[in-house]
């Protein structure tokens, strides 16, 4: 038997866990699950099917340089209600990345987290 593969579970960079754990569960809805320490350095968030883990880089520079290269799409089933309430939570949509049809078939929004990482929710 092949193998299967279930999942994937990027790791974001973080010049400040912390305030990019409260972007990940305030604005965007995560659900933190669990933390190495308070405050923490390495976390892992969820909502629905998607995973994701925050590691603290010391430093910060490198981060941020690190967070600015990196990019993450999310599959969301129901794109207009995740864009309203990404909204309603205070989350600033990219310039460029307002909800709008691609070329290629997916309907998505864009943001930036806290530490630069583009993340794009799609459907």
């Amino acid at each position: 038997m092949d193998p299967i593969i279930k999942g994937a579970i990027p790791v974001l960079p973080a010049a400040d866990t912390t305030e990019s754990l409260n972007w990940w569960t305030e604005i965007c809805g995560f659900k933190e699950t669990f933390r190495d320490a308070t405050p923490p350095n390495y976390a892992g968030i969820n909502r629905g099917e998607a995973y994701l883990h925050l590691a603290g880089m010391s430093d910060k520079e490198l981060a941020r340089k690190v967070g600015d290269q990196t990019m993450v799409r999310i599959a969301v089933q129901g794109i207009e209600a995740m864009y309203a309430e990404y909204q309603k939570h205070g989350g600033r949509v990219h310039p460029n990345g307002s909800l709008q049809t691609k070329p290629w078939g997916t309907k998505e929004f864009g943001a930036i987290d806290p530490n630069g990482v583009c993340v794009t929710f799609q459907e």
